[in-house]
């Protein structure tokens, strides 16, 4: 395969890389919000249990509200290990296009340093023929 095809090849895994970091900060996002409404919902029930009165009614309606903030916090729970699994298969998949990608960039500096130690040698070579020429005319 030709340098171009090695330096295309870099760029598309790089620009992979990119989306999968873009998707990896919205995943991430989405996580701590989760995180932070599990917060605010402990924070709701700590606050009613402080608010509660010793009625009887009351104890029915907080056992059914706190039945239903359990549920939705159970729901947010699954849902931020669900967003962690899908931030660590993006971060395999980032870290694979990096692979690729460097693989590319590597095999284009060789190439680079050859062509540079190639065109040393011919330097040299004309410099080397140079000499010879010289030191042929010169007078005896």
């Amino acid at each position: 395969m030709n340098v171009r095809g090695f330096d295309a090849l870099a760029r598309m895994h790089r620009f992979r890389m990119d989306e999968h970091r873009r998707k990896a900060a919205e995943i991430e996002a989405m996580r701590r919000q989760f995180m932070q409404q599990d917060s605010v919902l402990e924070q709701e029930l700590h606050q009613e249990i402080g608010a509660l009165g010793l009625s009887e009614m009351a104890m029915i309606d907080f056992a059914a509200y706190s039945k239903g903030i359990e549920t939705r916090r159970e729901k947010l729970a699954k849902s931020i290990v669900e967003a962690s699994r899908a931030l660590e298969q993006i971060n395999e998949k980032m870290a694979a296009e990096f692979r690729e990608a460097k693989k590319f960039e590597l095999a284009l500096e060789r190439e680079a340093k050859r062509r540079g130690q190639l065109a040393a040698r011919l330097e040299q070579a004309e410099l080397d023929e140079i000499g010879v020429n010289y030191h042929d005319r010169a007078p005896a």
